[in-house]
């Protein structure tokens, strides 16, 4: 069932954006307009950090705990960039990219991440696609599966916190293949057959999995089937689970 293979991209989409709506949205003040509007100088990289976790953000935190060396290089890189900026925009930007550099290089770690640390990056995203099928329409939410944060419009604190979280779970998860590695193979054709008996036992339809595989973003079910879907890969056991999960979590570390 290699087909199922598929999926995952529209799972990596839903968090593919995240660092994008929350760098471009809530973190304007901080990573943009936070650094360059300053008139008695600029703040370090630390107040920055420090002005998100008061609000409850915790990537940043994160990489540092996880990537203490990336974290010190990107700090110095932010205060490069907002120094070289003539734009909030310019510097929340190159800032993002900055980041995103970071979670790709280490993103194939995600492989040998013990399983325990690979649920929470999954369930972030279940979080966030319940809190989207909560708050939107079952259009939006649909556009949401397929496209990702770019279907919400500008994203508000609730939301920018969801992406939050799932982008701190997946340095968590790469942090912790660095502290006990635990290589895992590919996933198998058996490992999707034994998703698809999970998904049925749960309740999913033949046109449920249909659903799965056309990714239509007029499908106003595609919300409903995509957490069943993610419902599944938790509910998954190991060893076929955790390949699964180290799946998705690659997808969504290297987007």
């Amino acid at each position: 069932m290699s087909w199922w293979k598929t999926v995952t991209f529209a799972v990596a989409a839903l968090g593919s954006l995240l660092l994008v709506e929350v760098l471009s949205g809530g973190f304007d003040a901080v990573s943009g307009d936070y650094f360059l509007k300053q008139p008695a100088g600029r703040p370090s990289a630390e107040d920055v950090f420090s002005d998100l976790r008061s609000q409850g953000y915790r990537m940043y935190d994160t990489i540092k705990q996880e990537l203490p060396d990336a974290y010190v290089a990107l700090k110095s890189e932010m205060e490069a960039i907002a120094a070289r900026s003539a734009t909030a925009a310019e510097a929340r930007d190159e800032t993002l990219q900055a980041v995103v550099a970071v979670r790709r290089k280490h993103a194939q770690s995600i492989y040998q991440a013990p399983d325990d640390s690979l649920y929470p990056a999954i369930k972030s995203q279940l979080d966030l696609l319940e809190l989207v099928d909560a708050r939107e329409n079952a259009a939006t939410c649909a556009s949401f599966v397929v496209s990702g944060g770019a279907a919400l419009g500008r994203p508000d604190q609730h939301y920018l916190l969801a992406f939050d979280a799932i982008a701190a779970d997946v340095f968590q998860a790469i942090g912790a293949a660095r502290e006990n590695p635990q290589p895992t193979e590919a996933s198998t054709d058996a490992d999707w057959e034994e998703l698809y008996k999970t998904m049925t036992a749960q309740g999913a339809t033949t046109d449920d999995i249909r659903s799965l595989t056309a990714l239509d973003p007029r499908d106003e079910n595609l919300c409903k089937v995509m957490k069943l879907f993610l419902r599944g890969i938790l509910a998954v056991e190991a060893p076929g689970g955790r390949r699964l999960r180290a799946e998705i979590a690659y997808g969504i570390a290297v987007s």
